[in-house]
């Protein structure tokens, strides 16, 4: 199973994930959120991440042309869209260069039909923006394509979420908060949450 890990901010923050090597790392490069992070920062801290391991650039309802811009300058390889961004926005950015993940938040009422007929490269499914919880997964049983998953996940519930999704197309798992020790990734968190997600076939 595949492991992302998200909210990084500082070279502690780096030394942490090098340590454990996830597949992937986020960065949030849309300001006004907890964790958010500027251009420049990612762009030093990155000189320090292991190259194995893909920068992926979270944005909330962001300009398409400077994701764009990020894209091309090698800032990031994935973009991931975690705001209203529509169809026509995900073709936009698709134009370019590097994947797109497009997040669906789950709650009572969600149209998994939606979500698998997205024009992104990948979908992820999340309980809000940073909410720290889980939601019901058996809203997204049986869905059609790979996915992420996030939302309240961490070291312990990991392998619980890929056997109660086994018959889904669970790809990878996404978090943040859970990892976090007084607002920094803690290198022993990470490394149990990376070790329990690469266990699983």
């Amino acid at each position: 199973m595949k492991i992302k890990i998200c909210g990084l901010r500082t070279p502690g923050d780096i030394n942490a994930v090098n340590e454990a090597m996830p597949d992937y790392v986020g960065f949030i490069l849309t300001d006004g959120f907890k964790r958010s992070v500027d251009e420049e920062t990612v762009q030093f801290i990155c000189k320090l991440l292991d190259p194995m391991i893909q920068r992926v650039g979270v944005f909330v309802n962001d300009d398409p042309a400077r994701i764009k811009r990020l894209l091309y300058n090698g800032l990031i390889d994935i973009v991931q869209l975690h705001g209203d961004e529509d169809d026509e926005y995900i073709n936009e950015l698709k134009s370019g260069s590097g994947s797109i993940v497009k997040v669906f938040k789950v709650k009572e009422g969600f149209d998994l039909a939606k979500a698998e007929s997205s024009p992104a490269d990948m979908i992820m499914f999340d309980a809000g923006e940073g909410s720290g919880e889980t939601f019901n997964w058996d809203l997204i049983k049986g869905c059609k394509r790979p996915f992420i998953l996030a939302g309240g996940l961490g070291p312990g519930n990991i392998t619980k979420a890929c056997e109660e999704l086994k018959d889904s197309g669970l790809y990878a798992v996404d978090m943040s908060s859970s990892v976090d020790i007084k607002g920094h990734k803690d290198p022993e968190l990470v490394m149990q949450a990376v070790n329990e997600a690469h266990s699983i076939a």
